[in-house]
């Protein structure tokens, strides 16, 4: 970068002398500063290319998936995903045997389709992409990694989009939220992004009397309320009162069970109310009284 400095005022002030003694800079750096390399993308095909390249190393893979998450954070490059194909190699790297890869892939998905209705009905489309992201969220030897990385794919597929969250809930997408909640061997990370999927759900779901069936027969009305006691982390407790907050205000009413729970775990709340959410914990703890 120093040479090609001196070589620009050597050749802005027309002095041969010192552009000789500067000598010529590098074409590629040249290229770079000027914008003559390729566009965009072309760029976004090329690191395809390598993930896609069996021959690839893993550490080769991982900086094109790098790349290639830098450029569809544009939302153009997002969209262009469809435009030049690309959509189907990246799901299949879903099927991948190193978990790195996968991990990768969930996360580009996840951004791409971030607020993005046109790349989120675009990846939908692909026979089986969705179920496969479901799956990997749900499996309980699945990497840990990779577990996360497809809960936040699917919460971003989901959000403002119905016809996704009805395809979600064919596939019987929400049975994967409660058992991650009660697995005492799942990080918290885990079953956050698992509480940040449900509180997706409720944007988009119909609340209704069959939703809320759905709620109580994939156990998770039961599962949320174990959360409410001090020990438990503050964002998983602000989390669930979000949740029992926004159902109470479409209507949603307790069972006697579930009322007699929902009273004992607001008292045992009380000492850490005042690091919790005030409007969630008073509409909370209004209905158990």
């Amino acid at each position: 970068m120093e040479k090609l400095l001196h070589w620009s005022i050597a050749n802005a002030q027309g002095d041969d002398e010192a552009k000789a003694r500067a000598g010529q800079p590098d074409p590629k750096l040249l290229e770079q500063l000027f914008g003559g390399g390729p566009d965009e993308p072309t760029l976004m095909k090329h690191a395809m290319a390598v993930i896609s390249n069996p021959e690839a190393t893993l550490e080769n893979k991982l900086v094109a998936f790098d790349n290639f998450e830098m450029l569809i954070e544009n939302l153009d490059n997002a969209n262009n995903i469809e435009n030049m194909k690309l959509w189907e190699p990246l799901i299949t790297v879903l099927d991948d045997p190193e978990p790195e890869l996968r991990a990768f892939a969930l996360s580009v998905t996840g951004t791409a389709v971030q607020n993005n209705d046109q790349s989120q009905n675009n990846f939908a489309k692909y026979d089986g992409a969705l179920a496969k992201v479901i799956k990997l969220a749900s499996g309980r030897a699945e990497d840990a990694q990779v577990r996360t990385k497809a809960f936040y794919t699917l919460s971003n597929l989901i959000r403002h989009n119905k016809l996704i969250y009805d395809q979600f809930n064919q596939l019987n997408g929400l049975q994967i939220i409660a058992p991650v909640l009660k697995d005492a061997n799942a990080s918290e990370k885990l079953k956050l992004r698992a509480m940040a999927l449900l509180s997706t759900v409720l944007t988009v779901a119909d609340m209704n009397a069959d939703f809320f069936a759905l709620l109580r027969a994939y156990n998770i009305i039961e599962t949320t309320l174990e959360f409410l006691h001090p020990e438990c982390n503050l964002y998983l407790i602000d989390r669930v009162l979000n949740f029992f907050s926004q159902l109470i205000n479409v209507g949603f009413e307790f069972s006697a069970t579930e009322l007699e729970k929902l009273k004992v775990g607001v008292k045992n709340i009380e000492p850490v109310e005042a690091q919790l959410n005030e409007d969630d914990y008073k509409t909370v703890q209004y209905v158990s009284k």
